[in-house]
């Protein structure tokens, strides 16, 4: 078995090459740009280029008997260039329509938990809740209709599996993610306050695993949630001062104040021409985000399994200082 992996320089997709690495099961990955670090000191055939490209993915894919699709564009701030749908969507678009040509046996599409209505937020969310709809945000949008293409191959003779993750923190954050620079941004103390929020967190490694499961596990046309279990901020900042031996005091403010403080902060992000400190998206996830996700069906048909959320950030912090980030 040989497997074609976009997405390798992220975060999810590092810890995807980690795995394969350990299984010793051979891969190619596809890279955009000259970052190698995902892939430095592991065993992985490199091809150049991007996945609107159907030549860089001809190359990346002939050959190989899977593929797993986890190049994607995460964005809390809309879509105001069109490149996460055309990342997201045309992207998923021309991978699906390669890996047919290439013949590829089974594709593994990576999705996320936000396809999905979060509402009702205190009521079991699993694979049966309906999907997001046109009111949703740019990127849900974006991930449910690529995962809609993908699933349409089932059609045309190649097994497509979806996997929806929650929020992914762990080691091999080189970049480093969203969530990866909260942290660190929290133990140097550039965060002039959190919310009074949280989400629900899956460690990189338990994703991984069970995503390289999914090659050999798992039915075809079907969805797979991989979760962990929600965590306030606060409770998160709590771990990573006891951790790091440092104590961090934050402000945790409520959903009031950080929906009154939107404007202000939109208006700075303007003037200054950088990314606002938070959006709307953002705080929707924090406060509105479902609380009771369900992995037991990929627990049961892809061995997925869940790590204390303490051994995830304490490995997350010291995989941080080592590679220097704080």
């Amino acid at each position: 078995m040989k497997v074609a992996l976009t997405g390798a320089s992220g975060h999810l997709g590092a810890a995807i090459l980690q795995e394969l690495n350990k299984r010793d099961i051979p891969v190619r990955i596809l890279l955009r740009n000259s970052d190698t670090r995902s892939c430095d000191g592991l065993k992985a055939e490199i091809v150049s280029g991007d996945i609107l490209d159907p030549e860089a993915l001809k190359k990346l894919m002939t050959g190989c008997d899977m593929a797993i699709h986890c190049a994607a564009l995460i964005s809390i701030n809309g879509d105001p260039t069109g490149l996460m749908y055309r990342t997201n969507v045309d992207g998923t678009s021309v991978v699906i329509e390669t890996a047919l040509q290439s013949g590829i046996k089974r594709c593994i599409h990576i999705s996320s938990i936000h396809a999905f209505q979060q509402k009702p937020s205190l009521e079991v969310l699993d694979e049966n809740r309906i999907p997001i709809d046109e009111k949703g945000f740019a990127y849900e949008r974006s991930k449910l209709e690529g995962q809609q293409i993908a699933l349409l191959a089932n059609k045309k003779g190649m097994e497509v599996l979806v996997i929806h993750p929650t929020s992914i923190v762990g080691p091999y954050d080189h970049k480093p993610s969203l969530m990866g620079q909260v942290l660190i941004d929290l133990y140097k103390g550039r965060l002039p306050f959190i919310f009074d929020g949280g989400f629900d967190f899956s460690d990189s490694r338990d994703v991984a695993q069970a995503i390289v499961n999914s090659l050999t596990m798992g039915r075809p046309g079907e969805a797979y949630l991989l979760a962990g279990k929600w965590h306030s901020l606060k409770h998160l900042t709590a771990i990573l001062s006891k951790t790091s031996g440092k104590k961090i005091n934050i402000i945790a403010l409520p959903a009031f104040a950080a929906k009154a403080g939107l404007p202000i902060v939109k208006m700075l992000a303007a003037l200054q021409k950088k990314e606002p400190l938070y959006t709307e998206e953002a705080l929707d996830a924090l406060f509105n985000g479902n609380r009771c996700i369900s992995s037991s069906k990929a627990s049961n048909e892809l061995r997925y399994t869940i790590r204390p959320f303490d051994e995830t950030i304490r490995d997350t912090f010291q995989w941080f200082r080592i590679k220097n980030y704080l």
